[in-house]
């Protein structure tokens, strides 16, 4: 059975969430048909299906299309933003979520998305100064205490990458994203880092 017309958009969000990306489309696709409701938001969405199958050239029209009704959308910077991500444009992903931040200056999915590039790009204090806010806005963006506490470890922040990974750990990180063992395992070698750290300095002292 279709959905009631007004539905569309609606159902449409529930695919993106459940990866049904084709289906999703689709469902977009009759919003745009009926031209019901708010379209910028449905060319966003319909745009972020489209980059999650590949076809970046039909999502960036897409996106586009959402920013030409609406020209400071920041979900649609956004969106076009993790495009530009998905195809190593990195300096121009960063300009477009910088821009969705300009728009919404507590917006933590664009606080996370800029990290990722920055980190890309080796600016490791931007990575983490982008990650710190994001959290400090979502505590709840569990993929961003994983990000950090990775971060810190590769800038010798030992202390506080064993906080946020337990913290990950803790909060049921590991298992939605389908890597506690792992996870777990790096957090050992971190604390074995850290411990040895601590004996060679007391015996230096």
């Amino acid at each position: 059975m279709n959905p009631p017309p007004d539905n569309y958009f609606e159902r449409g969000l529930a695919l993106l969430e459940t990866h049904e990306y084709h289906s999703a489309v689709a469902h977009f696709d009759s919003a745009l048909k009926l031209g019901l409701g708010d379209l910028a938001a449905v060319h966003v969405a319909r745009g972020e299906a489209l980059t999650q199958l590949g076809d970046y050239d039909a999502a960036e029209q897409s996106i586009h299309n959402a920013l030409l009704a609406q020209p400071y959308r920041a979900a649609a910077f956004l969106a076009r933003g993790k495009l530009r991500h998905r195809q190593n444009q990195r300096d121009k992903a960063i300009a477009d979520l910088s821009a969705a931040l300009h728009i919404e200056p507590n917006y933590a999915e664009a606080c996370y998305a800029r990290a990722q590039c920055c980190e890309e790009l080796r600016r490791f204090a931007d990575a983490e100064a982008d990650l710190s806010r994001a959290l400090e806005l979502n505590p709840d963006l569990l993929g961003a205490w994983e990000a950090r506490g990775r971060l810190r470890a590769r800038r010798l922040d030992l202390d506080g990458a064993v906080s946020d990974l337990s913290h990950y750990l803790r909060s049921g990180g590991g298992r939605q994203y389908d890597n506690h063992s792992e996870t777990q395992g790096y957090l050992l070698i971190l604390r074995a880092f850290r411990l040895l750290g601590r004996v060679v300095r007391l015996g230096r002292g």
